[in-house]
């Protein structure tokens, strides 16, 4: 029998957050994933119809990144195991393993382009990208004469995972705020500067950063498998910044792949 791992979607995420699962599972020796389906679909955070688009779009094509099979069952009473789905329980696996499993990196032909990830969420707008920043790094990157791909991370128009992952991995460098895709970065050898300080209200700010402390994972933290062309910003999006941590890293005269 394959050791199977749990995970129940009327109380688990349909986000990039089950990276997380998937790579813990590939570490620790399980061969599947089993989705549970034998209740309604969570809808804390968004509507069902979104939450299985999600599943259809980044959860399934996850395992296959993660080399994992899948299944669907439909009782609690299937045997297997659950995992967390955060970075502090893939870093507790890592401790005690002393390794991961990193997600598959399919390349393209193509190479040596930055990415930049414009995040634009329909529940929290206040950890959408900086627009106008932004278009200030573009502007910076175009002048550097830097070949450049905007990638969107729009609910309404998903791009295919692997297509994704692809992209990231053939990348010179892949720029965002963090969470969301960036995880697909965190969890496999594609560079990355991902800009990590929450933004918002006052409110807003202080549940973020207790979220990440709830998890192990406080601000500062930087993942212990990452490789000389990641890195977590922990500083806004703000032009100055991304330019200033952009121009280091590249300086630096280290190549994807070091």
């Amino acid at each position: 029998m394959p050791r199977i791992v749990l995970y129940d979607l009327s109380v688990l995420p349909t986000t990039f957050d089950f990276a997380c699962t998937a790579v813990m599972a590939k570490t620790l020796g399980y061969e599947e994933v089993r989705f549970i389906v034998d209740k309604p679909m969570a809808i804390w955070k968004y509507p069902a119809e979104t939450g299985w688009k999600r599943w259809a779009n980044i959860l399934v094509p996850m395992c296959r990144l993660a080399d994992l099979s899948f299944s669907v069952g439909c009782t609690h009473a299937a045997q297997g195991d659950v995992l967390g789905y955060s970075t502090g329980n893939v870093v507790d696996v890592y401790k005690k393993t002393g390794r991961i499993e990193k997600l598959k990196a399919p390349k393209l032909e193509e190479n040596g382009y930055v990415t930049i990830t414009m995040r634009s969420s329909f529940r929290n707008k206040w950890r959408d990208s900086n627009v106008q920043e932004w278009q200030k790094v573009i502007k910076y990157l175009d002048e550097k004469g830097e070949r450049i791909v905007i990638l969107e991370d729009a609910e309404h128009q998903p791009m295919h995972l692997d297509y994704r992952m692809a992209l990231y991995s053939s990348a010179k460098m892949n720029l965002s705020v963090g969470n969301g895709p960036m995880v697909l970065c965190w969890l496999s050898e594609a560079p990355y500067l991902s800009f990590q300080l929450p933004k918002g209200t006052e409110k807003e700010y202080a549940n973020l950063v207790k979220q990440w402390e709830n998890m192990n994972f406080p601000v500062g933290s930087q993942l212990p498998w990452r490789n000389k062309l990641q890195e977590i910003v922990w500083g806004p999006d703000d032009s100055e910044v991304i330019i200033q941590k952009y121009e280091e890293v590249i300086d630096s005269g280290i190549t994807v792949g070091v």
